[in-house]
């Protein structure tokens, strides 16, 4: 079941929790991908990996009116949402995709969807994060706007009880496909941007493009919640396949939160 939450626009859209979206629309719609060396063609083919309610998907449709959005999320409640955001102009699927096709079991947070993971070991961390977020711990400005904004840092002062609500999970088992076979399906012959943002999987996600497929992504945007020195080591795999890699600062990193993005260029 969806509910609606309001965009900055004054635009309604559908989620699974309102408060998750202000913290995303703000990560989202404010990271200036241009300043990064990415272009966006109006036209353009768009790969959203870990799309969750499809945020990302929307703002590719503000900005490039003729583009084709694939989306793919495999948490049932949030890709109800994205379904139902997409229709009538992108491509929505319900599972995730990996280095074979299969199934997985996540790690499900229905109170913050964004944080599901099929990397138990990468969604502790990130609680634990957030957690030191929520108690006080030193953030970045604009976090700390969202929290004001949102109330949770204060709830979570007068309730000790609210954070273990809120981090509380279930398992769920989902279809893995992988990005060779969508490349495939869909006879893509050109993919102008890749974003993945998995949460602890993106090397898998990687991992599931042949050979001959590498060629046809000109960018990437990838989300890295493995810290830096692994974001590093990702930028690095990714100059020996042709693209020029930048790594971005990710504003929950400031907190110990260890999230980075690469935005990777072929020349």
């Amino acid at each position: 079941m969806t509910t609606l939450a309001t965009l900055p626009d004054g635009r309604q859209i559908h989620c699974v929790n309102t408060y998750e979206v202000d913290f995303s629309v703000h990560e989202i719609f404010n990271d200036d991908l241009v300043r990064h060396g990415i272009d966006l063609p109006a036209d353009g083919v768009f790969l959203d990996v870990g799309a969750n309610i499809g945020l990302f998907s929307l703002h590719l449709k503000d900005v490039c009116p003729g583009a084709r959005v694939f989306a793919y999320e495999p948490m049932p409640e949030a890709y109800a949402a994205l379904e139902k955001n997409l229709t009538g102009w992108g491509r929505a699927f319900a599972f995730g995709l990996g280095a074979k096709p299969g199934k997985a079991e996540f790690e499900y947070f229905p109170r913050i969807t964004a944080l599901s993971s099929c990397h138990g070991a990468v969604s502790a961390e990130m609680v634990r994060g957030l957690k030191r977020m929520l108690a006080g711990a030193p953030v970045d400005a604009e976090v700390a706007e969202i929290l004001d904004k949102t109330g949770a840092a204060e709830t979570a002062a007068a309730d000790p009880a609210f954070v273990e609500h809120l981090f509380e999970t279930c398992k769920v088992e989902a279809t893995i496909d992988t990005l060779a076979n969508q490349i495939r399906q869909h006879g893509l012959e050109q993919i102008d941007l890749l974003k993945v943002d998995t949460e602890g999987a993106e090397k898998e996600v990687l991992a599931g493009l042949g050979v001959d497929d590498w060629p046809r992504i000109r960018q990437m945007v990838v989300e890295v919640h493995l810290g830096r020195e692994e974001s590093e080591l990702m930028a690095l795999q990714l100059q020996g396949r042709g693209f020029r890699t930048q790594i971005g600062h990710h504003p929950l990193s400031d907190s110990g939160v260890p999230v980075f993005h690469i935005y990777a260029k072929r020349d």
